[in-house]
């Protein structure tokens, strides 16, 4: 069996970490995955030991510049969805998965072709855009995946036909990659002597691109908060700086500055050795505002650091709070600052207890074997059912 993966993004998160290392799992049971990227800025992601596509013409809307962008979209869409015809009928594709409910044009092709489409919704889609894109996709797609039972119920709210369609599959961890015994004292001693930080400070991160739906605003008031409580703290922002939203970097540089953080909130730009950089933290926060079920903060539990969340998407289904976690309310610093400063103050052992159960949580209900299973199972029926 052949799949597409079609991602939006050419430039790497989270979602491609997630996507590559399920299709690892699923080479094992013979089903291969291509993958298709769009291009929205910077350095293009090439799946390791995959073949892959770019296509920089499947994006309708943008921020920057939407008329321009919409235009040349148009324009080319003959010629993209030619191309992405060839692309699937050359490679013989069996099934296109889509990453995104505004990915829509290799949704169309693949209905061109005459193949399955599973349709990722886990993206955040604008109010005027539902009633053109959210039909769209309840049509053409055989299975609509959603990362969370609450997301489900939100989205196919007053929509029988979509809910009958719409499959829960968790987002998942590679836990034999994200295992906090490969990384001791001294990884951790090395990743703050990189980042210029003292070895006993209390370090809070996120691991995030810096775009307006992580909530890093948040973060970053939080930790003025924690600063003037514990005077030794420091705090890390590990992603990209995107083109496509430079006002958002801007104003988070100038909030920085008015706190008096300058010298203690480190951004640290796309770092690739995210498990290193986790065993270095003492807390890791994820302060979005709108997610769906986020690998970072799966990826944090994996490597047993204590996590802070604030309660979007699916967050409450992966972090039981005051067990495996602390979820707070979201655009709340004070909330975030507060469970932050909660673990500080709390007894070692019952630290420990709590990440030693996320820990277990993860192993048990999102390591990457047990989800890429359910994809396979999900896949295979799809393919059955068109046989018949």
């Amino acid at each position: 069996m052949k799949v597409l993966y079609c991602i939006l993004d050419n430039r790497c998160g989270g979602p491609h970490r997630l996507a590559h290392a399920v299709a690892l799992w699923l080479r094992e049971q013979d089903i291969e995955t291509l993958f298709l990227l769009g291009y929205k800025a910077g350095e293009t992601w090439h799946p390791d030991g995959f073949q892959s596509f770019v296509c920089r013409r499947i994006q309708c809307f943008r921020r920057q510049s939407p008329v321009f962008n919409f235009i040349g979209f148009i324009a080319a869409l003959p010629y993209t969805l030619s191309r992405l015809c060839r692309i699937i009928k050359s490679n013989d594709i069996d099934i296109v998965h889509v990453d995104g409910v505004t990915n829509f044009v290799p949704a169309l092709a693949a209905r061109l072709t005459g193949r399955p489409i599973v349709w990722l919704y886990n993206d955040y889609l604008p109010r005027p855009l539902r009633p053109l894109l959210m039909p769209l996709m309840t049509k053409l797609a055989s299975t609509v995946l959603v990362q969370g039972d609450c997301l489900k119920r939100l989205y196919t709210e007053g929509n029988p036909k979509l809910w009958d369609k719409t499959v829960v599959l968790h987002s998942g961890v590679d836990t034999a990659k994200f295992t906090p015994d490969a990384y001791g004292p001294d990884s951790r001693r090395r990743i703050r002597q990189e980042l210029g930080l003292p070895a006993d400070c209390l370090l809070v991160g996120t691991i995030r691109n810096v775009n307006r739906f992580k909530g890093l605003t948040y973060f970053i008031e939080a930790a003025g908060r924690i600063k003037s409580r514990v005077p030794s703290a420091k705090f890390v922002i590990v992603g990209r700086k995107l083109d496509t939203d430079p006002g958002y970097w801007d104003h988070l540089q100038q909030l920085t500055e008015q706190l008096g953080l300058k010298q203690d909130v480190i951004f640290t730009g796309f770092r690739e050795d995210v498990p290193a950089v986790l065993s270095a933290l003492d807390v890791f926060v994820l302060a979005s505002i709108e997610e769906s079920c986020p690998v970072a903060l799966l990826e944090a539990m994996a490597m047993k650091v204590p996590v802070v969340a604030t309660d979007v998407g699916a967050v409450s289904e992966m972090v039981l709070h005051g067990r495996t976690g602390f979820v707070v309310p979201p655009r709340e610093p004070d909330a975030i600052a507060e469970a932050v400063l909660t673990y500080s103050s709390a007894p070692g052992a019952q630290v420990r207890q709590m990440v030693e159960a996320a820990r277990q949580r993860i192993e048990a209900e999102f390591a990457i074997d047990k989800i890429a299973w359910q994809q396979k199972c999900l896949y295979e029926s799809i393919v059955r059912a068109g046989d018949k």
